[in-house]
């Protein structure tokens, strides 16, 4: 599991299912990394999945730009929900290699506290139309592929 702090998974009043913290956490607390357990594809091994699991993958998970893999979510994080500016709570805003790839708390976070991270960092990954990624989305995600867009396109005129 990549979580580093405890958390609970339940209904949120921003989408769906979230992301809720257990206890107090500070800013600057890891709240979630990269495991060598978790789920990395490369172009080849994302186009091998079923169906039904890519579209899975494709809507938990991301692109890791500097590694061009997509690393998707078994293990709760694909309940993340997102928050633009300041309403994000977690976050990194730099790409690491892979192997530490992690989020962190932007700000202390209170118990309850649903975790909110600002997606557009990274959103913008695979969305080129000539990206091996864009044309998955297309084919199996497509409403999910709107959604980051959207967000690209906010981060753009701001």
């Amino acid at each position: 599991m990549g979580w580093t702090v405890e958390v609970a998974f339940r209904n949120s009043p921003v989408h769906g299912i979230g992301v809720f913290s257990k206890r107090p956490i500070r800013a600057g607390t890891r709240i979630w990394e990269y495991d060598a357990g978790m789920r990395v594809c490369d172009s080849a091994a994302m186009a091998a999945l079923d169906p039904r699991r890519l579209r899975y993958a494709l809507h938990g998970g991301y692109l890791h730009k500097p590694s061009d893999r997509f690393l998707w979510y078994t293990d709760g994080m694909q309940y993340m929900n997102h928050a633009a500016g300041p309403r994000a709570n977690i976050g990194l805003g730099v790409w690491p290699a892979l192997e530490d790839d992690h989020t962190l708390a932007l700000r202390d976070i209170a118990p309850g506290e649903e975790l909110l991270e600002d997606y557009t960092f990274w959103a913008d990954g695979g969305l080129a139309s000539t990206h091996w990624l864009y044309r998955l989305y297309v084919q199996h995600c497509p409403e999910h592929l709107v959604f980051l867009t959207s967000l690209t396109e906010l981060a753009e005129a701001a």
